[in-house]
């Protein structure tokens, strides 16, 4: 005796033919709103629910790389007045950040590609900056620490208003 697989769904059925075809099951979950409306249109209203989530779920939003900083200019302890940007690149290794600037404008940029058989995993940070004018951008510095704070530094004019920063001790117990 042999066996013939016949097919049940002659569509495509994807993730939301299959939410659109629990719907009946799920009427009962929904609030008194939902419960509330006759079927067809609330199928209606859970349908286009299921049409906004696919276009919001599909939609690359990743907001702007341009950087705000309100006050980028800082007071260090010794009274030296500078600008001091920081970035958290601890999910980079040193040689996956580039630091760089053309004109008033300073770009941080990290990148980092793994690949295994089966599985791929790709990062990639990026944050520019437009300087002061008052700020020499040949004059910036870059530190990387060892948990992967970068910091950006250079120094301003007097004339620039900056807080003053007073380090605190830390007591250990």
């Amino acid at each position: 005796m042999s066996w013939s697989m016949v097919p049940l769904f002659t569509r495509d059925f994807g993730f939301f033919d299959r939410q659109r075809d629990l719907f009946s099951n799920w009427v009962k979950e929904f609030d008194d709103d939902w419960k509330s409306m006759e079927l067809e249109a609330s199928r209606s209203r859970f349908d286009s629910e299921l049409a906004r989530i696919k276009r919001d779920l599909f939609k690359l939003d990743t907001g702007s790389s341009m950087l705000k900083v309100e006050s980028p200019f800082i007071t260090d302890p010794t009274g030296k007045k500078k600008l001091s940007l920081r970035f958290d690149c601890s999910q980079f290794k040193p040689e996956e950040i580039s630091v760089k600037t053309m004109d008033k404008r300073l770009c941080v940029h990290a990148k980092h590609v793994e690949e295994s058989p089966g599985r791929k995993v790709y990062r990639e940070f990026t944050r520019d900056y437009t300087l002061p004018q008052a700020v020499d951008p040949l004059a910036l510095t870059s530190t990387l620490s060892k948990d992967g704070v970068l910091q950006i530094e250079a120094p301003a004019p007097e004339s620039v208003a900056a807080p003053r920063e007073y380090l605190i001790p830390i007591e250990k117990l």
